[in-house]
């Protein structure tokens, strides 16, 4: 029996994809500069970032008429004695007015106690997503928020990217 049960879930496959998260490196570099007043120089050492931060976006992979493919993408700031992590991408699906249906995205973010490494300033994401459009459906809009799961200031998830997208056959 518990076999049998086994087998049948192992053989379901899902749409879901997997959470991407990479870490933003940032490197030490050594600045001269001259102070007018006293025309002294003045060497100090700030943090350049080498790994490229990915700006929050949704764009379509794939325009199938019936399931399309999208990718959502972002990042976060986590540095010195604050670490946030992305735990995972939560969906909603939003109301649907006539042929338009709204698809909500949340990025959870955690914060955790501890100290964030000096070279590390964030975590880009990236997660594809495919969505079954109803036949009803001509248009998709879609929404992504940042939702910090564990901050009490911080009441709102924030609207950080939408995209909206057509599907009307064109004859």
């Amino acid at each position: 029996m518990i076999l049998t049960s086994f087998l049948a879930v192992s053989g379901c496959k899902t749409n879901a994809q997997k959470l991407k998260v990479s870490t933003i490196y940032s490197e030490p570099k050594r600045v001269t500069r001259e102070i007018p007043e006293t025309d002294k120089a003045y060497t100090y050492t700030t943090r350049k970032e080498v790994t490229e931060r990915l700006d929050p976006l949704i764009f379509m992979l794939s325009k199938n008429a019936e399931t399309p493919k999208f990718r959502i993408q972002g990042n976060i700031s986590s540095s010195g004695h604050i670490i946030n992590q992305v735990r995972k991408i939560r969906f909603e699906r939003g109301p649907q007015s006539g042929n338009t249906v709204t698809l909500k995205y949340y990025v959870e973010i955690k914060k955790v106690p501890g100290k964030e490494s000096a070279n590390v300033k964030g975590y880009n994401y990236t997660k594809d997503e495919i969505y079954k459009i109803p036949d009803d459906v001509k248009i998709i809009r879609i929404e992504l928020y940042e939702d910090r799961i564990n901050d009490t200031s911080d009441e709102k998830p924030k609207l950080i990217a939408q995209q909206t997208f057509n599907f009307f056959v064109k004859i």
